[in-house]
């Protein structure tokens, strides 16, 4: 996949971020656990979208569904820099973002880099779901679904922990 060079090295990073989430020190599985945390610790986490963007995106993990994948290949194309780097409002409309993950994206947009961040993270995401020469730490997260088989389970937890967040930042349940 033909990516810039400022995409090629953030996803690196990324990568990286998503080894070192993959398994504890004893050598288990907690990729799901530290996902979890990571999402509860964003209202911290996200003094850190403009400086180290990796360490913020994982966040957003499984969170996206590429409707339009052309676009996002022209998007991880892109330097920051170009006049052709997308900007979020063009870039969602070639997505959809679980319902689970609206809350974190409604927290980063409303950060000034927050725009800017939320191209990262989609293309990083494009980048870990369809680029070959990527990490396989989303096959580790797949098999690790399979033997746990709570691959929907997963989502429900993931949407109550979004739930229960919102609730310990003021904000009213939504669930019904």
């Amino acid at each position: 996949m033909n990516k810039s060079y400022f995409f090629a090295e953030l996803a690196d990073a990324y990568d990286a971020e998503l080894q070192d989430l993959l398994n504890d020190s004893e050598g288990n599985s907690a990729l799901k656990t530290r996902l979890k945390e990571k999402r509860q610790a964003l209202a911290a986490l996200v003094a850190m979208i403009e400086f180290s963007p990796e360490m913020v995106v994982p966040v957003f993990y499984d969170a996206f569904t590429f409707t339009h994948p052309k676009v996002l290949q022209a998007a991880v194309a892109c330097e920051p820099d170009d006049g052709d780097f997308p900007e979020w409002p063009a870039l969602s409309a070639a997505l959809t973002v679980a319902a689970w993950a609206q809350p974190y994206v409604a927290t980063v947009l409303a950060e000034p880099a927050g725009e800017a961040f939320m191209v990262q993270a989609a293309c990083l995401e494009y980048l870990r779901q369809f680029d070959a020469s990527a990490s396989p730490a989303a096959d580790d997260d797949a098999a690790e679904k399979d033997e746990e088989g709570d691959g929907d389970e997963d989502d429900q937890d993931l949407a109550e922990a979004g739930d229960d967040w919102l609730g310990e930042q003021g904000f009213d349940s939504v669930k019904s």
